[in-house]
């Protein structure tokens, strides 16, 4: 049988508007009203407007006046007005709810035998059991049924077992009426049955206690019909300062339609004790909004985790958290590893070349590593190439890695992207080189006017061969005649090109105790590459050490400690991308998981772990500023990622 949910079916018995108007009877829930053995049941006016009996729309309109109008003999009506304190009067007598009332969210709860009680109407208790009217709680698994059906609306029980249900719903299951009067005061009205009257002595008036009310002023909010529900509830209602909240969101819509979300107060962790009101309101894709739902969240007691201990532990890889004392922290200086290295052809100037030409070119064998970024900026389309051409015979090339993008003018993305399909190929196959002309390589898309490539590629050359970075417009057939043509463009004074030994520059970074960083491409702690302009013979700096590889060794020398690394930018914007291998697990890490990442006292999360040792692989961008700074937090005791 399914489960339907409180305002889902239009539980607000009798309701009416704030100025007494009344609004009409609540349909029925769905399901089968069933007559106990050796009694008769009257049928209800609900059930005839709900069509269960075959009369026509006609009669069915006559009987439901008649039974509005009909006196009712052996039946008095009994009326409370209930404030959110519990302060009630009947009749014109005051009294005090020993059980005051409470709020979850906007819905307010009264307590079960004491209002039934107040109204006249009978209790039956059965164990666990607890009926009033239509209405039954089984107080030992929270459940309730009205009219035999599942009703998942709030539902409390004091430390001695006495249930409080939503007002709207004892209403409905007493066949009463609920009218919000001014001043957050209700009015609940039914009839006490089978002669039995309201009791004649009020309950003693006890102080009462506190609870969470509405604004001032305001009455209790009803649901009105096709809106959607706010429903959240979190894991606990106490928390330490520095502990983690769990939310969990049922909202609904009573049509299925989808909702959007406006939070406001909430947060997942609070590090200073005191009580937090959350509320969330829901919209659908009508635009009909909820009314607001609410909790109180309470901190108190001793605290698990000061703010930087927190977004250590619980920061999602890829996401930001706030320190702005790392700047400050001490910087170490890395242990340079000899190891096996290769040269880096670069190629960025002229980097919008006006005309087709030959852009970078030098001859190379054995490993080398590509690396061409140009906007066009002829007045046509045009495609980047990267061209070899054999000087010996049977000279092969195989593509070991190879990352590319183009097609954009947002120069970061060309540079992210490229990055991060690099670190993620697996190359190509070995091709061997024709004896005659150039082989391509790598070919952009068409570029139109301002729209720019990039390209990396580490490759192998059996052999050697002449490589060349080439801009050639659209019409232009790339032949040897084409190429004969090609003049190389001379360099423009603002960005480097040339051959440099030292593709791959391998780090030992040793952590202690304290947070530490390492800066990269600032050319003082991290030298920028030497090389030379093979057009030109002119000697070339590689400012940033774009397209270079750094393979970083973290060691952490403090036993039991784990260790958090972060990335900062220090100079500007940034977007990128590196890999982590930590054992058995390798992760290509996106920087930043969207967006750009722009704050300095924003550090990056990149990766948590216990292993005493684990490795990074990162190359610095085009279309980002360097220098950047790699931060690390030792952290006591085991952390994952």
């Amino acid at each position: 049988m399914a489960r339907l949910q409180s305002g889902s079916c239009g539980l607000s018995g009798w309701l009416s508007s704030s100025s007494g108007q009344h609004l009409g009877p609540a349909p029925l829930l769905k399901g089968s009203l069933k007559n106990k053995p050796g009694k008769r049941k009257l049928l209800s006016v609900p059930s005839v407007i709900l069509g269960r009996v075959p009369f026509s729309r006609t009669l069915r309109a006559l009987m439901f006046l008649a039974v509005l109008s009909a006196p009712a003999s052996a039946a008095t009506s009994v009326e409370l007005l209930i404030s959110p304190t519990g302060q009630v009067t009947q009749a014109g007598r005051s009294v005090q709810l020993r059980t005051p009332p409470q709020f979850v969210g906007t819905t307010l709860l009264l307590p079960l035998r004491e209002t039934a009680a107040l109204l006249g109407r009978p209790v039956q208790n059965n164990g666990t059991l607890i009926q009033v009217g239509r209405l039954v709680v089984q107080t030992s698994n929270r459940s309730m049924t009205i009219d035999d059906v599942p009703y998942a609306g709030e539902l409390i029980l004091t430390p001695g077992g006495d249930p409080l249900v939503e007002a709207r719903l004892l209403a409905y299951a007493l066949d009463g009426q609920l009218v919000a009067r001014p001043g957050g005061i209700l009015s609940i009205t039914a009839v006490s049955k089978d002669g039995v009257t309201a009791p004649s002595t009020p309950f003693p008036v006890t102080p009462p206690t506190s609870s969470p009310s509405p604004s001032a002023g305001a009455a209790p909010q009803q649901v009105a019909s096709g809106l959607p529900e706010a429903r959240f509830a979190t894991n606990k209602t106490i928390y330490a300062p520095g502990e983690r909240i769990t939310y969990t969101d049922f909202s609904f819509d009573p049509e299925g339609l989808n909702l959007s979300r406006h939070w406001e107060g909430m947060s997942e962790v609070f590090f200073t004790p005191g009580e937090y009101r959350v509320t969330l309101v829901v919209t659908n894709s009508k635009g009909r909004v909820s009314a607001p739902s609410s909790r109180i969240i309470r901190v108190q007691g001793a605290t698990v985790n000061t703010p930087l201990s927190y977004a250590l532990r619980n920061t999602p890889i890829g996401s930001t958290f706030p320190d702005p004392l790392n700047p400050a922290y001490p910087a170490l200086t890395p242990i340079t590893q000899s190891g096996a290295s290769f040269p880096l052809l670069f190629s960025d100037s002229p980097e919008a070349p006006n005309q087709s030409g030959i852009l970078y070119q030098d001859r190379a064998s054995g490993r080398v590593r590509v690396v061409a970024y140009h906007l066009n900026r002829l007045s046509k389309p045009a495609r980047l190439y990267v061209l070899a051409r054999p000087r010996t015979p049977g000279t092969a090339v195989q593509v070991l890695r190879g990352g590319s993008a183009g097609g954009t003018r947002v120069e970061s993305v060309l540079g992210q992207v490229s990055v991060l399909d690099f670190l993620t190929d697996n190359g190509s196959p070995r091709q061997v080189l024709g004896a005659q002309g150039s082989t391509a390589l790598y070919s952009s898309p068409l570029l139109a006017p301002e729209q720019g490539a990039k390209v990396l590629m580490d490759l192998q050359i059996s052999g050697e061969a002449d490589l060349s970075v080439v801009m050639l417009e659209e019409g232009r057939p790339l032949t040897d005649e084409t190429l004969r043509s090609l003049t190389v463009l001379p360099p423009d004074s603002q960005h480097q090109r040339g051959t440099f030994p030292g593709a791959v520059r391998s780090l030992n970074v040793r952590l202690g105790a304290s947070p530490a960083r390492v800066m990269l491409g600032d050319s003082a702690s991290d030298p920028a590459l030497s090389g030379i302009d093979a057009t030109t013979g002119a000697p070339q700096r590689l400012n940033g050490n774009y397209g270079v590889q750094y393979d970083i060794t973290v060691e952490n020398t403090i036993p039991g400690n784990s260790t958090v690394a972060t990335f900062v930018p220090r100079a500007g914007p940034y977007r990128g991308g590196l890999t982590v291998e930590d054992g058995q697990d390798r992760q290509v890490i996106r920087i930043p998981g969207s967006g750009v990442l722009t704050n300095g006292d924003l550090p990056l999360l990149l990766w948590r772990t216990p292993s005493r040792v684990f490795r990074m692989s990162f190359i610095p961008t085009g279309g980002s500023f360097l220098p950047v700074a790699l931060v690390f937090y030792p952290h006591t005791g085991a952390l994952t990622p």
